[in-house]
């Protein structure tokens, strides 16, 4: 089964998104280190998505986009959050400006599946894709992430510069708006074009300006909880499962009152302890990684039933897809079954449902005769209709 407890990454094939590195070169000498530059690492057939329609998601309220105005020195900049009007793209300028628009992949099927691209990575640490648009001269200033980012060149060339190592010590220009960076110290530049691909790790301090105009960009990111957010929220989630009516004990008689004594801190130590468990640590980050990025995504699907999964099936037509915007992760159980997370639930699977379930979970697409292999039993059957009649799965022509 796929779910042993390790593998060798040195025997992935390399992937030509990578170009001439093989996954382990990239995990080894790359990620979470240093950038890399690899050139025609995407071969663009067509724009995943026309700018006309990057502009139309600017203007939905359940899209977070933002506008921002290169209009004299970098503190007058102006920073307009969506959602955007039309006015805001009729406006004249005579100076650059740039378009940006998060979480594409959770509205565009074409940009949800370009993350396939990056399944070598866990998807539990996907954030979103944004796509920007810029016209020559544009830019956001220098800054730095807290997370992972691919910079893919859709259209025309950006100027990219990559800096110092930075924290959140690293001092910050006076911006109302912008998290800018004081002091940007360049080590390396690249001019992208279409195709090219710039890995940045986190706290690594970048600039990117746009050589050209109609320049397009893509920005896959990979996000992964502060320390400080893992102890938060796996505290609140074990908190939501235990009765108020549990209380510490105190040890009893004490010549000192005044003292927290060695056996209450012992004490204290036992009750967290009794909560990390490889399953509730496991329930936690499952039901925490899965949660959804857009809350106002509609997930309505037309309910169907086990007659027309059949008919479906006799057809050997079309694909089952994951849902854009939706995040799935699982669990292996000691029983053979495993536990799907989806948009933040956690679904108990049986084994009989595993292979099913596994499938759609890693390759987030499956064409229907392969579909079918995977649910000929009565619990994969009732898994795929749970899950599609909760819109976080549906078929389509390809």
């Amino acid at each position: 089964m796929s779910h042993a407890t390790g593998f060798d990454i040195s025997s992935l094939a390399p992937l030509s998104h990578l170009g001439d590195l093989s996954v382990a070169e990239f995990i080894t000498d790359y990620w979470q280190q240093k950038p890399v530059c690899i050139r025609n690492a995407v071969s663009f057939q067509e724009a995943l998505l026309e700018v006309d329609e990057l502009a139309g998601l600017a203007l939905e309220s359940e899209v977070e986009s933002r506008l921002i105005e290169n209009d004299g020195d970098i503190k007058d900049w102006r920073v307009t959050h969506g959602p955007l009007t039309e006015g805001d793209f009729n406006k004249e300028r005579d100076f650059p400006w740039t378009l940006l628009v998060q979480g594409v992949d959770c509205f565009v099927p074409q940009v949800h599946d370009f993350l396939a691209k990056f399944r070598f990575l866990p998807s539990w640490r996907l954030d979103d894709i944004m796509v920007s648009y810029a016209t020559k001269g544009a830019g956001v200033g220098a800054h730095y992430d807290r997370y992972d980012v691919f910079l893919i060149q859709g259209e025309g060339q950006r100027l990219w510069q990559v800096g110092q190592t930075c924290n959140e010590n690293s001092p910050l220009m006076a911006h109302d708006q912008l998290s800018l960076l004081d002091q940007f110290h360049m080590t390396q530049e690249f001019i992208l074009n279409p195709g090219d691909m710039l890995y940045v790790p986190p706290l690594i301090a970048h600039k990117g300006v746009a050589v050209s105009d109609a320049c397009v960009t893509y920005s896959v990111g990979f996000r992964s909880p502060s320390h400080a957010e893992v102890l938060s929220t796996f505290a609140d989630d074990r908190g939501m499962d235990m009765s108020a009516d549990l209380r510490l004990k105190d040890c009893g008689f004490t010549t000192n009152s005044g003292e927290i004594s060695a056996l209450d801190i012992e004490g204290l130590m036992t009750l967290m302890r009794d909560q990390i468990t490889p399953e509730n640590v496991a329930q936690w980050f499952g039901k925490h990684s899965t949660e959804p990025k857009h809350n106002g995504l509609d997930m309505a699907e037309e309910a169907m039933d086990l007659i027309e999964l059949e008919s479906i099936i006799k057809d050997a037509y079309g694909v089952l897809r994951v849902s854009e915007g939706v995040r799935l992760a699982y669990t292996w159980q000691g029983d053979g079954g495993l536990t799907l997370f989806v948009q933040g639930d956690a679904l108990p699977c049986p084994p009989e449902a595993t292979a099913f379930v596994e499938a759609i979970s890693n390759q987030w697409l499956l064409e229907v005769d392969e579909m079918a292999q995977l649910v000929k039993n009565d619990a994969a059957k009732a898994m795929l209709l749970i899950l599609h009649n909760q819109g976080y799965l549906y078929f389509a022509d390809e």
